[in-house]
């Protein structure tokens, strides 16, 4: 443990060291002046150091010439490197505490106090220097693992898909370093395609944790039964079995459509989700409005999978409720603005779409995942 001591009389200064010393602290320096501090901590001439001195605690003289301890406190406490480094200012007189304090001192010593006093606060100050030193290597640590979390969640999502009759693009925000949102897509035989988005109830790395448990079941799960009532029954059961089945301790909405492009049919279940958007040719959106509840919910998953059809050059929009709630609006009155500016720009490129309607998900509080699919 590393202490400063600032003051510009020798005679405090060897009392201090002596003291310190006898109480078992081995690396004390001393500093005559303020500037002379700051050129210890590598601010002098104004510098911001890339790297903190290694000390745990300065010991301040309030009066010294040129420069008081006051000032030279409140610039060590500007200086990034040292936002977190405990002060305790050494005084004579009360009347300068509120501005002492007012500059980021955290305590004071009495010049002529008794030396148990001195170490007492000493000691109070480097304990929690070190608790601090520690809370910030593990959220150091911390912010390491959320940002591989990040990249590998995003490793998992499908790439945009472009075939001749159907193109599939999408849009991945976060509104933290991970999310609970999740799609996936696959072609299940030449004629039909599964497309699947999910969002999980809450925020960060739980709803994360669930959302990558379930992809890792989407693939098999969405080849073997296509159907959307039974990929959603059997999505709904595997919760259910991870996750415990308390009522509400884990759910999650989703929807999921299989097209089938020849025939021109869209089959889909809506789990509490958003209603999906299908635009058509000169015609008003269709909702994809809900079939059943959010999944985990209940043991049995009720409803059947709703059927609409399409023709000609068509797409369908699906989102999180990230991209159509704001505080204090109703989320239907966001949907209905989302209609609108839909349609305004359906005609674009696909890619071009997904990537406007991404400039209204921007700056949300909640995750926001986009998916438009254009078919013909």
């Amino acid at each position: 443990m590393s202490i400063l001591i600032v003051d510009d009389s020798m005679l405090n200064l060897a009392y201090l060291r002596h003291v310190l010393t006898e109480a078992g602290y081995e690396d004390i320096q001393t500093a005559y002046s303020a500037e002379a501090a700051l050129e210890r901590l590598g601010m002098d001439g104004g510098k911001v150091p890339r790297k903190a001195a290694p000390f745990d605690l300065i010991l301040l003289d309030i009066v010294m010439p040129d420069m008081d301890g006051i000032e030279a406190c409140r610039l060590i406490k500007n200086c990034p490197p040292y936002s977190d480094l405990p002060i305790i200012f050494l005084t004579g007189d009360r009347r300068h505490f509120k501005e002492a304090f007012g500059a980021g001192g955290m305590d004071f010593i009495e010049k002529g106090a008794p030396e148990y006093e001195l170490l007492a606060r000493v000691q109070s100050a480097i304990r929690l220097k070190q608790e601090t030193d520690i809370r910030k290597s593990r959220e150091t640590g911390l912010i390491k693992e959320l940002h591989l979390a990040k990249r590998v969640q995003k490793s998992v999502l499908p790439p945009p898909f472009v075939e001749p009759d159907i193109q599939i693009h999408s849009q991945y925000i976060q509104s933290d370093e991970v999310s609970g949102d999740m799609f996936y897509w696959t072609r299940i035989d030449e004629n039909r395609c599964g497309v699947i988005l999910i969002d999980v109830a809450g925020h960060g790395l739980s709803s994360a944790l669930i959302s990558m448990s379930v992809r890792s079941l989407l693939a098999g799960m969405v080849k073997r039964l296509a159907e959307p009532v039974e990929v959603c029954r059997e999505l709904n059961k595997q919760i259910l079995s991870l996750f415990g089945g308390k009522r509400g301790a884990v759910y999650l909405t989703a929807i999921y459509l299989l097209i089938d492009i020849p025939a021109g049919e869209i089959r889909y279940f809506n789990a509490g989700h958003p209603p999906g958007l299908l635009f058509c040719e000169d015609r008003p959106a269709q909702y994809l409005e809900g079939t059943g509840v959010p999944l985990g919910l209940r043991k049995t998953l009720k409803g059947e999978s709703g059927v609409c059809r399409f023709d000609g050059a068509s797409k369908i929009l699906l989102y999180t409720d990230g991209l159509v709630e704001t505080p204090r609006a109703s989320i239907r009155d966001g949907i209905r603005e989302l209609e609108t500016y839909s349609s305004r720009i359906r005609y674009l490129p696909n890619e071009r779409f997904t990537e406007k309607l991404a400039e209204r998900g921007r700056g949300k509080e909640d995750d926001v995942c986009i998916v438009s699919i254009q078919l013909g």
